[in-house]
């Protein structure tokens, strides 16, 4: 008998000598853990699931902040913070990074800058700049945001179309050669303070008015400083694929890395092409060209109302635009054009467009064009009338006209924000699951003014593809959408020291539950904060505690290849 129970004796010491030996291994590398970091933090997260940004599978572990930045990740029990956060249950990333923003107008000039809506998604660092508008001055913008305190990390880009209207004006000219070195100078300068590259927006005047060959030489100094070409291309409808070529062949031109805004399929002649599209971006960057993409994850866009019109009545300023309107030949060559268009496009009216918001006539807010063209008395026109809320005028009796008189003369009466129901879900979903597509709410700062209805991507882009994309569809796994929001980025924009949960980072931290986070944001309520987000954290500072703001601003102006925090 005992020569066949040996074995088992023996197997079972050999079993337990192992599992001691673990044991003994685990609590040696716990204890090095807790030596290596024993001081004094400033704050402690501790028993949190971290996702640390790369990608890889989550760990439970707690993190000991120290100053601005991440001081050492492991077991951290019996050491002592000035405030410590029990994150049991809940899980930790780096802060989010929104490489697609639109702030400018939100900074103001003698107080701290807010972000609440961005603050609120679990961002941490935005950058700016982008669609071709910026500050012509970053210097000035970067020493104002540090002398007054922000709320965010901000980096920023610098605008083509805010260079050639300093230049030209709004000409649809194309640059003499002194003009072309003038906006040179300029594209150097902005390098020079900390841009991350230049952004254009191709579909905007003056903008649109740029040929190619512009664009190259403007993007040579951004390539010399290895910054990037952020575009807003040329079209995302009907000849999206020929404004996809540009831009990389942009890129090959000038040796710089080339990054597409909000990539999309705009308009049902084109739903169904992203795939197709995605195919042109994986070409190029087969033959060795560096090509990168975000997108917000929804299937409307938001821009203003003049992109419905023809570009070359903007030649010149909207002064000159509005008394060109006022010509009956005119104005029935704007209609006609219109209506092509949008027979192209594959519309069969404009019931797709709709008002966010509308300076002149705010009971327009929430409807759509086709809406307002019913609503209104077509024997009247808009030279008799200041609002737009019972008139417009109609140069014929055909629907599809008045509507697009409608268009015109909200644009006559100053223009309107605008949301555009034109994407196909089946398109935002092939995007989102490629794996190098990152994101951008392409959002200002949201105010609580309930007069406006903008876009739900402000308050709900990040939130919205972790829980709804990610968790929900079960599209990719929350550790792959994490690393899409934050290593990303960082490494595609050379934000150094950020968007990993590292030793000695930055301390950009959100804290939430993975079961729960969620967007709450819709058209029809766009202000809704989202759900599961419970900390975020700015280079070190708790600046989102529950559902509150703490009022503190340690936010740092973020500028190319150089991170400026203190």
């Amino acid at each position: 008998m005992l020569k066949f129970r040996r074995p088992h004796i023996l197997g079972l010491f050999a079993f337990i000598s192992l599992a001691i030996l673990l044991g003994l291994l685990m609590f040696q590398r716990f204890r090095r853990s807790t030596a290596a970091c024993a001081q004094q933090f400033d704050l402690i997260i501790s028993g949190v699931e971290v996702f640390d940004g790369s990608g890889a599978e989550p760990f439970i572990s707690d993190i000991g902040i120290k100053g601005k930045r991440i001081a050492c990740i492991g077991n951290l029990s019996g050491l002592t913070a000035t405030k410590i956060l029990d994150a049991r249950g809940l899980s930790v990333a780096p802060g989010f990074i929104d490489v697609h923003t639109h702030v400018e107008r939100n900074v103001p000039t003698n107080s701290p800058f807010l972000a609440p809506n961005f603050i609120r998604q679990g961002v941490t660092t935005i950058i700016t700049g982008n669609c071709g508008r910026s500050v012509s001055n970053l210097g000035k913008l970067f020493k104002s945001l540090e002398s007054n305190q922000s709320q965010i990390n901000v980096g920023s880009l610098i605008g083509h179309n805010t260079i050639r209207q300093s230049v030209m004006k709004q000409t649809s000219a194309a640059p003499s050669p002194e003009q072309l070195k003038q906006m040179k100078r300029l594209v150097e300068q902005a390098m020079t303070d900390g841009a991350f590259g230049m952004s254009t927006g191709l579909v905007y005047i003056p903008g649109t008015f740029a040929k190619t060959a512009e664009i190259v030489e403007l993007a040579k100094p951004v390539a010399r400083n290895n910054g990037l070409y952020v575009s807003h291309i040329r079209d995302e409808g009907t000849k999206g694929a020929e404004a996809i070529k540009e831009a990389i062949e942009i890129g090959e031109a000038t040796g710089a890395a080339v990054h597409i805004s909000h990539f999309k399929a705009q308009g049902p002649t084109q739903w169904g092409t992203a795939r197709s599209r995605l195919e042109i971006v994986k070409a190029a960057r087969d033959k060795g060209e560096r090509v990168s993409l975000d997108q917000y994850p929804y299937s409307a866009s938001s821009t203003g109302l003049a992109v419905l019109l023809p570009s070359w009545l903007s030649d010149g300023d909207l002064a000159s635009a509005k008394r060109k309107l006022g010509d009956p030949a005119i104005r029935s060559r704007v209609r006609a054009e219109m209506l092509s268009k949008l027979h192209d496009d594959g519309w069969t009216d404009y019931s797709f467009a709709r008002i966010a918001y509308y300076q002149s006539d705010e009971s327009l807010i929430g409807l759509n064009i086709a809406e307002i063209t019913e609503r209104s008395k077509p024997t009247q026109t808009v030279s008799q009338h200041a609002s737009l809320s019972g008139t417009i005028s109609t140069a014929s009796p055909n629907l599809l006209a008045r509507q697009a008189d409608t268009v015109i003369d909200l644009f006559i009466h100053g223009g309107a924000q605008m949301v555009f129901f034109d994407m196909a879900e089946e398109d935002i979903e092939t995007i989102i699951n490629e794996p190098d597509v990152m994101f951008g709410s392409d959002s200002s700062v949201r105010s609580d003014d309930l007069l406006s209805r903008p876009h739900p991507r402000g308050y709900g882009t990040f939130p919205r593809v972790l829980g709804r994309f990610g968790r929900d569809k079960g599209l990719f796994s929350i550790q792959e959408a994490i690393r899409r929001m934050t290593s990303l980025p960082a490494a595609t924009f050379g934000i150094r020291d950020r968007g990993l949960i590292r030793k000695d980072y930055w301390a950009d931290l959100v804290i939430f539950e993975r079961n729960k986070i969620l967007d709450t944001a819709t058209y029809e309520e766009p202000l809704n904060e989202p759900d599961g987000i419970f900390y975020v954290i700015v280079n070190g500072t708790v600046v989102l505690d529950g559902k509150n703001l703490t009022h503190t601003y340690p936010g740092a102006v973020i500028r190319h290849d150089s991170t400026r925090s203190e």
